[in-house]
This record gives structure tokens, C-alpha cells and sequence, in this order.
């Protein structure tokens, strides 16, 4: 079963690495869950976009091979949230 600590979702099934960049402090509450797809076709493109900032997502699944990515800390605000 997965856990939260310290923002991290630590599960097998998930990779982290964060992005401080696309992070814009402390998330004070839940209130809506954002879903949207990218137009890149590899995660790595995703990722190269994360590192300029402010634009992210806390998570990214990777439709090639499935895998589930976290970029951002789950009590973290970040550009969709604000």
C-alpha cells in the first residue's frame, strides 16, 4: 500500500523526481483534482519543459511504458492549484 512521507507518494509503482521549479509553496488545501495530457511524445520532452519552470504536474504516466512519475511534492502548490 502506498504512503505519503514528506510529499512523497512512496509506492513501487511510482519514480520520483521532483522539479523544485515547477513547485510555488505550500499547498494549503485540496479542492480539485487536475488531469490533462500533454502533447509530447516522450516523458523525457515533459521533463526537459519541467526543468525551465513554472508550468508541471504533481504526476506523469507515461503512456509508452506505463510507468507512474511524481514531479512535484504532494502538499506542494503548483500552477494549476494556485
Amino acid at each position: 500500500m502506498a504512503e505519503l512521507k514528506d510529499g512523497v507518494l512512496v509506492d513501487p509503482k511510482v519514480m520520483v523526481r521532483r522539479f523544485p521549479a515547477i513547485e510555488h509553496g505550500p499547498l494549503r488545501c485540496v479542492c480539485a483534482i487536475v488531469v490533462h495530457q500533454t502533447d509530447s511524445t516522450t516523458a523525457t520532452s515533459t521533463f526537459n519543459s519541467y526543468v525551465k519552470g513554472p508550468n508541471g504536474a504533481h504526476f506523469l504516466i507515461d503512456s509508452q511504458d506505463r510507468s507512474i512519475r511524481q514531479q512535484a511534492s504532494m502538499p506542494g502548490v503548483i500552477t494549476w492549484v494556485r
